[in-house]
This record gives structure tokens, C-alpha cells and sequence, in this order.
């Protein structure tokens, strides 16, 4: 008998965790995931992230899973490397193995480099093992694990087939159909995954806070190319380091405007760590340089290899040449860094003639004052520009209708009751209740 639990993920986007069993004593988790929300839809607390717990609510309450628990669980499975789906590893139990995509680790060990999350420690990262999405199928115990490399705004996002007793669950993870990968989407569809019981589906984007105006990261990569090619004094551009496709989008849309893109050491970093992998950016001198932070080259003379800082020195600019050559600016830097280089810039002449993009999700827009505070404080008008990192409900139908599976149980949104509107077979569960497939 297979039976679920949806741990989180019932009734709010972010901080996923499924766990599916197979008998007594087989159980995996599918994404560990820290919250971006309480159970309520507010603001978390920062105390209680800081010191998870089950009785706090930061952790899922999964018996066997973590450091001072008898480990019980089978595996881990991490879908990609976003902190509301892997935010959480660290406090699993040391002898509890993880698997995630080679990609997604590449991602996970450079923010380590970097920042100091404290759940996301460097030292578990060495009992992870990886998958590569072209290999055969693997297994864990009595489950067949096998991943889809799919098209989200995280590099490397993984979808997950388990197999296990003759059934079949399929996990979407976070996925797309109309980024720079869509053809990993298109190929789902046309080759379609038969016999499935039961589909595990994301809905972020039902309730509609996600459209944005722009349907497709083509749509993006255009507007901005024509505000490039346009601009009088620099652009600033707001958007995630993780999120390749976006910088994709930034650096042609620079590229065909003879615009020269400026980025930060992680971003370059990240960059190099993931230029051997399908889908990523290859760099071209011409049109990019890199803005040396000082706690982005310590950490890389710390943590890494501090020759690096020299091998890339024909990249880096300074702040006096990015002033001198404003015009020709696209600057994909910090907000704290934005400020510095908008308060050298005033004193030449305004900004009102700059631009700030913003391409992220409008939620950290609204709960973060300090980008209209920049906007206000030096009076640049802003842009969004940015289409989701989720697929929209068109794509989720013609998912659904491919793959036909016997049951829908909606995950990972905060519009779960919408489902049965747009899709057959829906099977409504809250978090922490079990069911089986049959």
C-alpha cells in the first residue's frame, strides 16, 4: 500500500514537504523546504526561523527525520534549489541520505560560499548524493526515482516520477512552460508519462498574482532590449541570482543594445560553477564586467581560491568608470550596492533619466520598503519587467489532460479549492492528512 503525506504545502506556496511510504518501514521526502509564510498568511517571525522547530511551526512534523530523532526516513529527495524546497536540509538526520541534481547542488554549495543562512549549512552538503537527469532511473529501496530536468527559474528544477508497488505518483516540483527551457515541457507533453495514479501538481499562479504582463521570458528579454537600446543614463535591474534564465534574458536583451552589463562576484562565480551543465550562460568578454564587493572577494578568498580574484581581473570595473560611462550601464548588482552607485552618480548630475527594473516577484516587492525607497529617494522611474517562474493555468491543463492520471492533489498554492474548476479527478487533502493509492 502507498500512502501520502503532504506535510506543507495544502493551502500556501513555499516550504513543501511530501512524504510517500511503502509499507512499514519504507518512507522518502520529497522537498524540505523552509516557509515563506505562517499558516495564516502572514509575516514569519524571525526568531522562529532562526530556531526551527516542530513546535514552532518552521518544521514539518515528520516523525524519524531530523538530527535529534531516531532517523526512521528512507531518503530525501530535493527537487531544486530554492529555499522554500530545500531551505531545511541541514537539520536532517546525519545518517538520512539526501539526492538532489547535480545542478541543484552546484547551486546550494554557492550560496554557501556566500551567505550565511544558518539552515543551510556547508558541512551536510557532503553526505548529499546527486542524479544527473540523463541517467537511467534510480533507486532507493523499494522506490524507482526518476527526475525530468524542467523549465522553472531555478537552474537544474527537477519533476519526480516515483514508482513503487505498481503505482506511479508524479511531483511536478516548481515548473514552467514558457521559459528559455519550455521544450523540456513541450517534451513532457507530447511524450506524456502513461498510466500515472496519482499527479502531484503546483498551482502558484491560480488566484492570479502571478501575471505579470509578460507571458513569456522571450517577452521579457524584448521589453528589456527595447529599454536598453533606449536609455539615456544607466539601468539598474533588480532581479535573483539564482534565477539564470532571467540574467540570460538581461545579458542578450544588453548584448544586442551594446549595453555593458555589470554583475556581482556571486553572480560571475555561479556563473562559472554551472557553464559545463545544458541551458547555462556562456560568457563573452565584450559586453560584461564585474563589480568586486569586498565581502564577495573575501568570501572567495576565504572559502574558495583567492587566485580567482586575479584570473578574473580583466572582467572587474570600478566604480569610477561605471560612473564615467553611465549611459552605457546595466547594472545587476545588490539594492545596497544600487544606492552607492546612485549616490556617486547624483553628484554628477539627476537620475531621473535612469531606470529601475524590477524582475522578481511582486510579494518581495511589497514586503520590502527599501526598493521604492531607492526608487523615491533619487527619483528613477521603475519598470517591471518579469514574467513567473511557475506555469500558468493553460500550461497546468494541458499538463493535467496529458498525462491523465487517476487523482489531482493540488500543492505548493494558496488557491487549492480552484482546482476543481479547471481540472477533473481533483482530490482536496489539508496538510498532515494521510491517503493512499490503490
Amino acid at each position: 500500500m502507498i500512502r501520502i503525506v503532504i506535510h506543507r504545502g495544502t493551502h500556501e506556496i513555499g516550504g513543501s514537504c511530501v512524504e510517500i511510504s511503502s509499507g512499514d518501514h519504507h518512507r522518502i521526502i520529497l522537498d524540505l523546504g523552509m516557509p515563506l509564510m505562517t499558516k495564516d498568511g502572514g509575516i514569519l517571525d524571525q526568531a522562529s526561523i532562526e530556531t526551527p522547530s516542530i513546535k514552532n511551526g518552521i518544521l514539518p512534523n515528520v516523525t524519524g527525520l531530523y538530527a535529534d530523532q531516531v532517523p526512521s526516513v528512507t531518503a530525501v529527495i530535493l527537487s531544486h534549489a530554492h529555499l522554500d524546497h530545500y531551505g531545511l536540509m541541514s537539520l536532517v538526520h546525519p545518517e538520512i541520505p539526501i539526492y538532489l541534481s547535480k545542478e541543484t547542488k552546484a547551486l546550494i554549495e554557492v550560496g554557501n560560499v556566500f551567505y550565511t543562512f544558518k539552515q543551510t549549512k556547508k558541512s551536510r552538503m557532503g553526505n548529499c548524493q546527486t542524479f544527473d537527469h540523463q541517467m537511467p532511473p534510480f533507486k532507493i529501496d523499494p522506490f524507482t526515482i526518476t527526475p525530468f530536468l524542467m523549465d522553472h527559474s531555478a537552474f537544474g528544477a527537477s519533476s519526480l516520477l516515483i514508482e513503487a508497488e505498481g503505482k506511479k505518483i508524479f511531483y511536478t516540483g516548481d515548473l514552467r512552460g514558457h521559459g528559455r527551457k519550455a521544450m523540456l515541457f513541450e517534451d513532457l507533453i507530447k511524450n506524456p508519462i502513461q498510466n500515472v495514479d496519482c499527479l502531484l501538481m503546483e498551482g502558484t499562479t491560480l488566484g492570479g498574482e502571478h501575471n505579470v504582463g509578460y507571458e513569456t521570458e522571450e517577452a521579457v528579454e524584448g521589453a528589456m532590449y527595447s529599454l536598453f537600446a533606449s536609455q539615456e543614463d544607466a539601468s539598474f535591474v533588480m532581479s535573483a541570482g539564482s534565477n539564470i534564465d532571467r540574467l540570460v534574458s538581461i545579458y542578450k536583451a544588453a548584448s544586442k543594445a551594446e549595453k555593458i552589463l555589470v554583475i556581482d562576484l556571486y553572480q560571475f562565480y555561479l556563473l562559472k560553477q554551472i557553464k559545463d551543465f545544458p541551458h547555462s550562460l556562456q560568457l563573452h568578454p565584450d559586453n560584461l564586467r564585474i563589480l568586486y564587493l569586498k565581502g564577495h572577494a573575501t568570501a572567495i578568498a576565504d572559502k574558495v581560491d583567492k587566485r580567482l580574484l586575479y584570473k578574473w581581473k580583466k572582467f572587474k570595473i570600478e566604480p569610477e568608470q561605471i560612473c564615467a560611462q553611465r549611459k552605457s550601464m546595466v547594472l545587476r548588482i545588490p539594492l545596497s550596492i544600487m544606492k552607492i552607485m546612485a549616490k556617486r552618480m547624483e553628484q554628477e548630475r539627476p537620475l531621473q533619466e535612469a531606470s529601475f527594473i524590477y524582475s522578481m516577484w511582486s510579494g518581495y516587492f511589497k514586503s520590502n520598503p527599501n526598493f521604492k525607497e531607492f526608487t523615491d529617494r533619487y527619483k528613477i522611474p521603475m519598470k517591471i519587467i518579469h514574467t513567473s517562474g511557475h506555469a500558468y493555468l493553460h500550461d497546468l491543463k494541458r499538463l493535467a489532460e496529458a498525462l491523465n492520471p487517476r487523482m489531482i492533489v493540488p500543492i505548493h498554492t494558496l488557491s487549492g479549492d480552484e482546482f476543481k474548476n479547471h481540472f477533473p479527478n481533483v482530490c482536496r487533502f489539508d496538510d498532515g492528512v494521510p491517503f493512499e493509492i490503490n
